[in-house]
């Protein structure tokens, strides 16, 4: 990958950043909101999970999971299966002595196994989710649903260990990668709507399994995904199928428009290796949305010549190299007549 290139990466990557300041307003609540609720024991440990906690998190930040292991005394209290929402009932008091102030469950229609919480000029939700240890500890934990009355045996550790570690084996790229991957998919949210971001992110646990540039990196996991998403897709602790509610046209929906995807990176990665980097720029910024830099505008003259002696992207950009998928035609050019 040429310098200009990696240079826009690099770029692109620090415009999928959570906002800093954000970010450190969302680690004192969530610490705060967790040591409120550990009174009297209730609560004996806890631990975030979700996109924020793996890193994968694109702006802006909505939502932080905590999940709160509850003292082991008090399976009793809540194993029936009233107990998740009892246990949630129980956070409430304990919040608001710390956060007067604070809502619960408002807005769009709750999930089961998280109480969520709201708090005034704060833009993401704190979501609080009841669960006890295994009996005898496991990575595994049982995580209280109080729609479904019942504590449901969770890999949420399993899936945060998995992605750090492959983000170490990465070099530490394989978070910002899967960041850039989401971004694709938000900016064809009209064709890919049901595509998850857990979705993205466990094509891309199964494709990156290496230190990898940027755009190589999202170049392999549009293919690997243009296939993978005919059968089941596993997110990264290997166990859970995130696509098994598609429909078979959802699934032909999205390999096409994975094929399609990674034909224009191809023509992206080809096009900076023959020389042409800002062809390669205007490919990724068309492909990876707003974020991703624009080219810098050209000459008119260097467009024309381009045109009459090379090739054309799929962008509809000439390119002085003959890279692009669509060549130009043969002859003089029209700014030469």
């Amino acid at each position: 990958m040429s310098k200009k290139v990696d240079a826009a990466f690099a770029e692109f990557d620090e415009n999928l950043n959570l906002d800093p300041r954000e970010r450190l307003r969302a680690q004192q609540v969530h610490n705060d909101m967790r040591d409120a609720v550990s009174v009297d024991r209730l609560v004996v440990d806890s631990f975030l999970q979700g996109s924020f906690a793996r890193k994968t998190m694109l702006k802006p930040l909505k939502d932080v999971d905590v999940v709160l292991l509850l003292n082991p005394e008090l399976r009793e209290r809540y194993r029936a299966p009233d107990g998740p929402g009892r246990a949630m009932e129980d956070f409430k008091p304990r919040v608001l002595k710390k956060f007067p102030d604070a809502e619960f469950d408002q807005g769009e229609e709750p999930a089961g196994k998280a109480l969520r919480v709201s708090l005034p000029n704060c833009a993401f939700t704190v979501d609080l989710v009841p669960a006890f240890e295994e009996d005898p500890p496991t990575e595994y934990v049982l995580i209280g649903d109080r729609h479904e009355g019942s504590w449901e045996r969770s890999n949420t550790r399993i899936q945060r260990r998995k992605v750090s570690e492959r983000n170490k084996a990465t070099g530490w790229r394989f978070v910002h990668q899967v960041r850039m991957l989401k971004a694709y998919r938000k900016h064809h949210e009209g064709q890919l709507e049901f595509v998850s971001g857990i979705v993205m992110e466990s094509l891309a646990f199964a494709a990156i399994r290496t230190e990898l540039p940027h755009a190589d990196a999202v170049l392999t996991t549009l293919r690997h995904a243009a296939t993978a998403v005919y059968g089941p897709v596993y997110e990264p602790a290997g166990e859970d199928d995130v696509t098994a509610k598609w429909t078979p046209q959802q699934r032909s929906i999205a390999a096409q428009a994975f094929s399609e995807a990674a034909a224009r990176a191809d023509e992206a990665v080809r096009l900076d290796a023959a020389g042409d980097p800002d062809g390669a720029i205007d490919a990724w910024h068309t492909l990876l949305g707003p974020d991703f830099p624009k080219p810098p505008a050209r000459p008119l003259k260097d467009a024309a010549a381009a045109w009459g002696s090379g090739s054309v992207s799929k962008t509809g950009r000439p390119s002085a190299t003959r890279a692009a998928d669509q060549q130009a035609p043969a002859g003089r050019s029209w700014a030469s007549r």
